[in-house]
């Protein structure tokens, strides 16, 4: 990406000035998705400045600053510590360690990468994102939101459960994107089930969710039947990488074995 100008604010309100001077002034956090990029910027934003590079225990909950790099986030004990370790496993998939020292947490969110690893299992956690000037959304919610927005992206709140998680991504390399992955959360007896990189970016399989949530122990019949609503509720795409009816056929097989493991007492 090329810019006119870069700039780094010293606080919050002047990074958000800046965002509201211009259009085509664009937020830096780890940057880079954006080297790849061949749009370009009046200015691009650096949030480094900012002290959002820090994971606070907050009691029920960890905050995780938006600029924490994955690398950090991956190796932190609290993140460790939440459902079972999903977020660490996913995470540590992604490209390899020096990419994970660049990337952060806020840039793999708020770019709603279709293919991201660390949308999707945040998602079955029921993540809460903080903006600033001032609002909270869950991030459902900023999933499904359209155009572009001038808040900024500061906190990503996960709740600190302790239930059983499932995280699965199928890819053709150790470095490629994936093909299709899939997490599943349990916390008593109600579950979140997201897709992602279908290749669109990912999203609740809510119709399956319906099926098992409630259930103290979960048929085999139920599985097989959240399995397939999974694959048919969303929708999927072919790309290079594969088709949409491989992809729908992934779903079901780790649908199904992600409910059998995370709905064993």
């Amino acid at each position: 990406m090329e810019a006119n100008r870069y700039l780094r604010p010293a606080t919050l309100e002047e990074a958000h000035q800046l965002l509201l001077q211009d259009a085509k002034n664009i937020l830096l956090g780890g940057g880079l998705w954006l080297k790849k990029s061949t749009s370009s910027a009046n200015a691009l934003i650096d949030l480094s400045a900012l002290g959002l590079d820090q994971i606070k225990d907050t009691g029920d909950h960890i905050e995780v600053g938006a600029m924490v790099s994955l690398r950090d986030f991956e190796m932190s004990p609290l993140v460790k510590n939440i459902q079972g370790g999903i977020l660490v496993l996913a995470v540590s998939q992604i490209m390899g360690v020096a990419f994970r020292n660049g990337a952060t947490v806020g840039g793999s969110v708020a770019g709603k990468f279709p293919f991201s690893d660390v949308i999707t299992p945040l998602l079955a956690l029921d993540t809460t994102l903080i903006f600033y000037p001032k609002k909270e959304m869950s991030l459902a919610d900023f999933l499904n939101q359209k155009g572009r927005s001038n808040d900024i992206l500061t906190h990503i709140v996960i709740k600190k459960n302790t239930g059983r998680a499932f995280f699965k991504k199928v890819k053709t390399t150790a470095l490629d994107f994936a093909v299709i992955n899939v997490a599943i959360s349990r916390l008593n007896n109600e579950y979140r089930i997201a897709i992602g990189s279908r290749p669109s970016v990912a999203a609740l399989a809510v119709k399956a969710m319906d099926t098992v949530n409630g259930m103290k122990a979960l048929s085999d019949e139920q599985i097989a039947q959240a399995a397939v609503l999974a694959s048919e509720e969303l929708l999927y795409a072919s790309t290079n990488a594969a088709s949409d009816e491989y992809r729908k056929a992934l779903v079901r097989a780790y649908i199904k074995r992600g409910l059998e493991e995370v709905s064993k007492e």
